[in-house]
């Protein structure tokens, strides 16, 4: 990055398909990742595993995430919810319930520090 700020408007052709119904747009900074998800509901369960690099928080912007984190229970989530999950702590095993007006679930995903993997989009 540079000490220059940067403005990034939605794109939704931005996005980019990763696993079937998964898409997502990735924005890194010096020390910090966010991932913007687009989840289609037809999309299956995701796997149950934590981030031995990362921290990381959960925002749903649309939809809601039925999910569990650190532990059997599972939680339901919608919009203006935010769960936190710290380094290696397993979440997951993720059910995507859509948004009635955009027909998804949107979550945007913050890591720290840089997801590695998510260098160059």
């Amino acid at each position: 990055m540079s000490d220059k700020p940067e403005i990034w408007p939605y794109d939704a052709g931005a996005f980019q398909e990763v696993n079937a119904g998964m898409r997502r747009r990735i924005f890194n900074g010096d020390n910090m990742s966010l991932c913007f998800w687009r989840i289609d509901p037809t999309t299956p369960r995701t796997p149950y595993a934590g981030h031995p690099e990362n921290e990381q928080f959960g925002l749903i912007i649309a939809g809601q995430l039925e999910f569990r984190i650190g532990s059997e229970e599972r939680k339901l989530l919608g919009p203006g919810d935010i769960y936190y999950a710290p380094t290696n702590m397993p979440h997951g095993d993720s059910r995507f319930i859509p948004d009635p007006h955009t027909g998804e679930t949107w979550i945007l995903d913050i890591f720290s520090p840089v997801r590695e993997e998510y260098r160059g989009g």
